[in-house]
């Protein structure tokens, strides 16, 4: 995801790995609990098919602290802003900053609003 300012200055970028998460109650080649309480242990943050995922972004827009009659204010300096969202299909063990677009990594999504402050 990320966040442009009209004349193209980035202002914000974060990435998501959404993925299932095996537990980690293992010690080595021995198993500390058995498999039936492990099961109920995982956490799942795959995206599901048929199921809509919402992930919250907070981004601040770009602003300059000015002085108007002696009193502080903050002045916003870029009133819209072009979001972009690109979700990326990659698959289990591939590292997600290498490999061919359209071999190793497929987009499945993209999107651009523009967010304005009124």
């Amino acid at each position: 995801m990320t966040a442009k300012t009209k004349d193209g200055k980035e202002i914000f970028s974060d990435s998501k790995i959404f993925m299932p998460q095996s537990p980690a109650y293992g010690r080595g080649d021995k198993m500390a609990y058995g498999p039936f309480r492990k099961s109920g242990m995982i956490a799942d943050t795959s995206l599901q098919p048929g199921q809509t995922k919402v992930e919250n972004f907070e981004i601040k827009f770009p602003y300059e602290d000015v002085e108007k009659d002696g009193k502080k204010t903050r002045e916003v300096k870029a009133k819209e802003m072009d979001v972009t969202v690109k979700l990326w299909y990659l698959p289990a063990g591939g590292d997600h900053k290498k490999g061919a677009v359209g071999k190793d990594q497929y987009l499945f999504y993209e999107g651009t609003k523009t967010v304005t402050v009124k």
